[in-house]
């Protein structure tokens, strides 16, 4: 397409989107009211809206509320060492009550931040067939809405959101407090973190991890929770812990915003 054919949203469209990688216009910048971008560009009002709707779609601005209008979105990046996680590469701190993706997140300069929920729920399918159960069967999902902030940034932004899995007699195992009393740490709507995991703690400890990668649109839950702009896809990692028995003992399913994280993976050239 030639620039003399091209629709006209697209020149506001390519303009913006310049100046905005240029970094002419900031992250949390206000971009111009409509219009005064029609009469900057010589283009109806229309014409703008629908500019700023595919800045909008591709995640480079904010869909604006009230006065505050739109501004340019912050764009980072946060990688996600998969090759590592789980694998004794980083040792919880309980103290600290620091897991290994807060220690990971803070070694990169972010605070971060992750609210606890737990639900019963009937396994899905595609849960069950990864956890080798029936469609239907009770199971426990542990959800960690996960969020990191930066100064100067004054609001949290999610990033994730990590749905672990387990049967119902996996879930309801105990362990033994600090305070002598029995707990099942699983069940717990905080943060819980003990050295070796939680799992490793119950007697739950994995030999072996299936990953599985894909990216999809999200569900509307997950554009509520991660704050997605309309179209814009996530990436999905599901990591299988299977035991020394051979069951798979819980999935780990982490949703992630393409544009704030990096999924990153470093494997041996050969053979240990």
């Amino acid at each position: 397409m030639t620039a003399a054919n091209r629709p006209r949203w697209r020149h506001v469209y390519d303009d913006l989107r310049t100046q905005i990688e240029r970094g002419d216009l900031a992250p949390g910048q206000r971009i111009p009211a409509e219009l005064e971008l029609a009469e900057r560009y010589g283009f109806s009002r229309p014409t703008i809206r629908t500019a700023l709707g595919h800045l909008q779609q591709d995640a480079l601005i904010t869909a604006g509320a009230g006065s505050l209008g739109r501004t340019v979105r912050s764009r980072f990046s946060i990688f996600f060492n998969a090759s590592d996680f789980e694998r004794g590469a980083y040792t919880d701190d309980p103290a600290q009550a620091v897991d290994q993706w807060k220690a990971d997140v803070e070694q990169q300069g972010w605070t971060p931040r992750q609210v606890v929920t737990v639900t019963w729920m009937a396994a899905p399918s595609d849960i069950a067939e990864m956890l080798d159960v029936s469609e239907g069967t009770m199971l426990a999902r542990r959800r960690r809405l996960r969020m990191v902030s930066r100064p100067p940034q004054d609001s949290e932004m999610p990033v994730m959101l990590a749905d672990t899995w387990a049967p119902e007699d996996v879930a309801v195992r105990t362990v033994t407090g600090e305070d002598g009393q029995e707990f099942a740490p699983f069940l717990v709507e905080r943060d819980v973190v003990v050295t070796g995991g939680i799992f490793r703690a119950i007697g739950c400890e994995q030999r072996e991890f299936e990953d599985r990668i894909v990216p999809r649109m999200p569900t509307p839950d997950e554009v509520e929770l991660l704050d997605l702009q309309p179209g814009s896809p996530v990436g999905q990692h599901a990591r299988i812990g299977i035991d020394h028995s051979g069951r798979r003992v819980r999935v780990l399913v982490s949703t992630w915003v393409g544009e704030r994280q990096v999924l990153r993976y470093r494997l041996p050239a050969s053979p240990s």
